[in-house]
């Protein structure tokens, strides 16, 4: 259906509000999770599956069963027929316990921080054999990438885990077994386990997102110009769920390579700045300039509708009109515009441009009509 008018309009953000209830995965689920990559992996010729975390790393792990490591390493061995068991050190023990996921615990004290007890777990070598993996295996190893053909020499051979831990798996798998990578059964974007969400997983994500998405908002309402880096980062309100990387926030010089974390830095008046704040299933990120109006940017980019905008959604021949309409900020009686395609009532907001106004106004470059 061909777009009917274009008109720049002051668009105003609705309260959203925070969750009251917090959905949690079910048991059952990372149950099912387990069941699939077994199946998986029995066509792909697998006989067992070890699965690697760490604090950084711990995504996979926490898809299979719902444990996600703190300090340490750890371990989810997966073998058909057999109960799956969740290596941990000393502080993983207890935690593991409380997570409650489908595993058996087993303490492996090697995945302990340096100088903490390893007086009371047996050799790694013998606990992977006592959960059931052997020598002619073929063993299914994960972390989180798999290589391929544009990885310079790197294939299915190639481990992303820890040597201690992959030559073990190689010397118990010995000459008539292997150890793959086989991160593609969960990480490939195309037909990964982890690729397809479900219901669980979605109102869990979503939860996060209301609070990332609430964290920025927060800054764009409340930001102003001669506030330090940090002062403004204090502003999302963060909660202490678990983050899924580091919080950026950057004004001036630094804002351009995006990935900053805040500093001392004063913001000052027509500064760009980006940020961006990830909780666990949830990575929300804005850019913008902190000005009054689009008079105050930077040359070549006040011309932001004509040169960014127009050319994604050129004008039909049949008529569609190209207006302009500026009414006060329904916020603040500042005048403040942004534009929009409008085509029945539907319209999604696509990210370019914010435009972060001294007085906590929200502009956004433009809003597009959603496709049928």
């Amino acid at each position: 259906m061909p777009v009917a008018s274009v008109a720049l309009k002051t668009m105003s953000l609705p309260e959203f509000g925070e969750p009251t209830v917090m959905p949690l995965i079910p048991r059952a689920t990372y149950e099912a999770r387990i069941e699939a990559l077994v199946a998986r992996g029995l066509k792909a010729g697998f006989d067992g599956f070890v699965i690697y975390g760490d604090r950084e790393h711990a995504a996979n792990v926490a898809y299979l069963c719902g444990y996600d490591p703190r300090f340490e390493e750890t371990l989810l061995v997966i073998v058909p027929g057999r109960e799956a068991k969740l290596l941990v050190g000393n502080e993983g023990w207890g935690y593991a316990e409380l997570c409650g996921g489908p595993y058996e615990r087993v303490l492996y004290q090697t995945f302990s921080l340096p100088a903490q007890p390893r007086d009371r777990s047996d050799a790694l070598p013998d606990i992977l054999a006592a959960c059931g993996l052997r020598s002619g295996h073929r063993i299914g190893a994960i972390g989180w990438k798999s290589f391929g053909a544009g990885d310079a020499g790197f294939g299915e051979a190639t481990l992303d885990l820890p040597s201690f831990i992959a030559d073990t798996l190689r010397a118990l798998a010995g000459n008539n077994g292997a150890v793959r990578n086989a991160a593609d059964l969960l990480m490939n974007p195309a037909d990964g386990l982890r690729a397809i969400n479900e219901a669980d997983q979605l109102a869990s994500f979503e939860f996060a997102a209301t609070f990332s998405s609430q964290g920025l908002r927060n800054v764009l309402q409340g930001i102003e110009p001669d506030m330090t880096e940090l002062q403004a980062a204090r502003l999302m309100g963060i909660n202490g769920l678990p983050q899924c990387c580091h919080l950026m926030l950057s004004a001036g010089r630094r804002a351009p390579y995006g990935l900053p974390s805040p500093r001392l830095d004063i913001i000052k008046r027509g500064d760009p700045i980006t940020m961006a704040y990830g909780i666990q299933g949830s990575l929300n990120a804005r850019a913008g300039f902190l000005v009054e109006s689009a008079a105050e940017l930077p040359r070549g980019i006040s011309d932001y509708i004509e040169s960014l905008w127009r050319p994604i959604f050129p004008p039909p021949s049949t008529g569609t009109r190209l207006s302009a309409s500026v009414s006060p900020a329904a916020r603040c009686g500042k005048r403040c515009t942004s534009a929009s395609a409008t085509r029945s009532s539907a319209l999604v907001s696509i990210p370019a441009i914010s435009f972060i106004s001294t007085s906590g106004c929200i502009r956004r470059c433009f809003q597009a009509p959603a496709s049928n």
